[in-house]
């Protein structure tokens, strides 16, 4: 789910090593980003998660499930909303309520504390029996605290419980959970999440605020990522380095000359500065990436190949779109080195050593040559691509023509933005 334009992908790739890939679709509805991984090999259907139907037969195969749901509400780009006292307690809300429109409520063998108006006690064909009452109302019931906030890309958080709670109570095909989100999500909302999903008796679940530095990524990538896992219990810990990492400074990582600055706001200069020094790890790359350039040479601007190695992705990742969109997707992109490292326990697949021969490829001179060449062409290169990508719904699935009809009575996917 929010798929995007290939973190994921890669970072399964990584975890696959060479071996059999991973069977993976994901839903996108960003016309951009779902060109990209396109172009890229992976598989993308375009639609809005909000509606469609997790418990379409055509998913009832599927074993895990994969959350990366857009994070500017609550970052400082955002204003962030999502903190905001009245649109947190609605977005925790929704989280029970997703239990109601999945499993309902466990109901005890006996009668309850109110056997006269309860719908179980009083059903004439009830066996006494104990067990979950099913659905009690609609999906849409559930997002319903959505009207009612600031910002609706709030509550996108809350389909990690939605579509893992309903997936479980329908098919039990599905083991586990991996969701991805800004660092700023404050540690109540996953702390909720897995506290429904352990209701629903899923054994095992972690969250975890990572920087991709740690793992020698050449920038700062702090995400919050959320892990659980059903019939089983996992070794968490084991996301990890077994032995600490050594920094990669962007210089290293891109082949440049020691001593260079890069600006990023011109002269315009903010509270953290408008410079940082390529000797260093680089900073959280943004969509602003795009007009950054060496502080002593203004001509040499930063590639958008060599953003997509700092952010661990490859030089010829195949971004597409207009400039703004595609600077946009690398720097939102989630990072494939941690994509294996929280993927890994769950998977029972080993990563450290994947990801150390991944890094060691990525920043390798075959890949910073490939980087330097192609920031020294124009950018408007990536505009040929737009069109040749563009997707719809992929026919990987059973019955997945079905699938991507609206479920609900929803409405269609929003049409993407003309390009200008």
């Amino acid at each position: 789910m929010f798929a995007g334009p290939g973190g994921w992908d890669v970072g399964l790739q990584i975890l696959a090593d060479g071996g059999t890939p991973f069977d993976v679709v994901g839903v996108e509805l960003d016309a951009d980003a779902a060109a990209t991984a396109e172009a890229a090999g992976f598989r993308r259907i375009r639609y809005d998660v909000r509606h469609l139907d997790p418990t379409h037969p055509a998913l009832r195969h599927v074993e895990g499930l994969i959350v990366s749901a857009p994070c500017i509400t609550w970052s400082p780009a955002g204003l962030r909303q999502g903190h905001a006292h009245e649109n947190l307690e609605l977005l925790l809300d929704m989280l029970p309520l997703a239990l109601e429109a999945s499993f309902g409520h466990w109901h005890d063998d006996g009668e309850c504390d109110e056997a006269d108006s309860c719908l179980i006690c009083t059903d004439p064909v009830w066996d006494g029996n104990c067990g979950w009452t099913g659905p009690l109302i609609a999906r849409n019931d559930a997002r319903e605290p959505i009207s009612r906030m600031t910002d609706p890309d709030i509550g996108l958080v809350a389909e990690a419980a939605l579509w893992a709670l309903s997936l479980s109570a329908c098919y039990d095909n599905v083991q586990w959970l991996a969701m991805e989100q800004s660092g700023a999500l404050p540690p109540v909302v996953p702390d909720a999440i897995g506290e429904v999903l352990e209701m629903a008796d899923w054994c095992d679940s972690a969250h975890w605020q990572l920087d991709a530095a740690d793992l020698g990524l050449a920038s700062h990538r702090r995400r919050t990522y959320l892990v659980a896992a059903r019939h089983r219990f996992v070794k968490f810990n084991s996301v990890d380095p077994a032995d600490p990492v050594p920094a990669r400074t962007a210089a290293e990582a891109l082949g440049w000359r020691a001593g260079v600055r890069v600006n990023t706001r011109g002269n315009r200069v903010t509270s953290g500065g408008n410079e940082w020094s390529a000797d260093r790890t680089a900073p959280a790359l943004t969509g602003r990436s795009r007009s950054a350039y060496w502080a002593n040479d203004p001509g040499r601007r930063l590639g958008l190949a060599e953003v997509a190695l700092l952010v661990g992705m490859p030089a010829d990742h195949p971004w597409t779109g207009s400039e703004s969109a595609r600077f946009r997707q690398a720097a939102d992109v989630a990072a494939p080195t941690d994509v294996a490292r929280i993927l890994g326990p769950l998977l029972g697949r080993p990563w450290r050593d994947p990801v150390r021969h991944y890094l060691t490829n990525l920043y390798g001179p075959r890949s910073q040559a490939a980087a330097r060449s192609a920031a020294a062409r124009s950018v408007a290169a990536g505009h040929a691509r737009r069109g040749a990508a563009i997707v719809s719904a992929t026919p990987v699935l059973p019955g997945l023509d079905a699938f991507v009809m609206p479920s609900e009575s929803a409405p269609p996917p929003r049409p993407a933005k003309p390009s200008r």
